[in-house]
């Protein structure tokens, strides 16, 4: 073997014993002691960005989204979804040129019999948004862009919650 490629395979096993030892890990499956691990998604429509990303992340996780509640193992009722624009700053024109963007979920989940799995509860994400006026289309893309990186965060939130909630053991039980 050659200096240059002994180096190299030294610096790629270092590599790999590094990133091995950091905790780095692809995401996994659902936790087998998950009790549902199908969800039936009610209040938004099968074509929201929310629902869509809830369902990716689902089907990447060994879950599904069904069609129907009576498929589900869990339902999980969105009672609001809605997003809001105010402006917290003005230019020296008397313009609106920064603003607060939050996007705001409140949800349950229960049984497909209607028992409640996990109470009424509320994603609540904020961001601050600069409008400099000078590029308008430019400017409602990028706002348009945040708007659904914000769909996406809190329906992983949503994700991560249901899981931790569903995977503990009852109350009472060990």
């Amino acid at each position: 073997m050659t200096r240059p490629s002994l180096a190299k395979a030294g610096v790629s096993a270092a590599f790999a014993v590094m990133l091995s030892a950091c905790g780095f890990h692809l995401r996994g499956s659902l936790p087998a002691t998950m009790i549902a691990k199908s969800f039936y998604v009610e209040g938004l429509g099968s074509g929201d960005l929310f629902v869509q990303e809830f369902s990716n992340i689902l089907s990447f996780s060994g879950g599904s989204l069904v069609a129907t509640p009576s498929q589900a193992g869990a339902v999980i009722h969105i009672v609001q979804a809605r997003q809001e624009r105010r402006p917290i700053g003005l230019s020296k024109a008397g313009r609106a040129n920064l603003f607060d963007l939050s996007y705001r979920v409140v949800y349950e989940v229960t049984t497909p019999q209607g028992e409640i799995l996990l109470p009424r509860q509320e994603i609540d994400l904020k961001r601050d948004y600069f409008n400099d006026q000078t590029s308008p289309l430019s400017q409602t893309y990028e706002e348009q862009q945040i708007r659904q990186e914000m769909q996406r965060e809190a329906a992983q939130l949503l994700f991560r919650r249901v899981a931790y909630a569903l995977s503990r053991p009852p109350e009472g039980k060990s």
